[in-house]
């Protein structure tokens, strides 16, 4: 979990699940679900099972169902089985749905672009997110 006021630039590779409620630049690859908290904001990529936005993504998505609720925005490329839109939900972009067969792709976010922000030197791994949520 990422709390809100937190800012996050990076990449990360997940094995468990992932909330946003601050705000995020980079790539998440997730075997489980992410979601984007009301107070959330994401720019960049996310390759998950499930995802989950009631705040605003924007970038390229790679999922087997995606959820945007009432308050959610998703702007940019999403590639998913099902596309599910609450009343008051927004999607501005381009959808395409996968096969039941198709395996999902690694999307397109170069680490070097994120990393090149002033102040930002290195990435986290998932368990050090774990240790610090504890």
């Amino acid at each position: 979990m990422v709390a809100g006021g937190t800012r996050i630039v990076g990449n990360f590779e997940l094995s468990d699940s992932f909330h946003l409620d601050g705000s995020m630049q980079g790539t998440v690859v997730s075997d489980s679900d992410v979601s984007i908290g009301r107070s959330g904001s994401f720019d960049g990529d996310i390759t998950a099972k499930h995802v989950l936005v009631s705040g605003r993504f924007e970038g390229q998505l790679d999922a087997d169902r995606l959820e945007i609720v009432a308050s959610g925005r998703v702007t940019g490329e999403v590639r998913v089985r099902e596309l599910v839109i609450e009343a008051g939900g927004q999607f501005n972009g381009a959808s395409h749905i996968k096969q039941a067969n198709e395996e999902p792709r690694r999307l397109s976010q170069q680490p070097e672009a994120l990393l090149a922000e002033p102040g930002i030197t290195e990435t986290v791994d998932d368990s050090e997110l774990k240790a610090a949520a504890s």
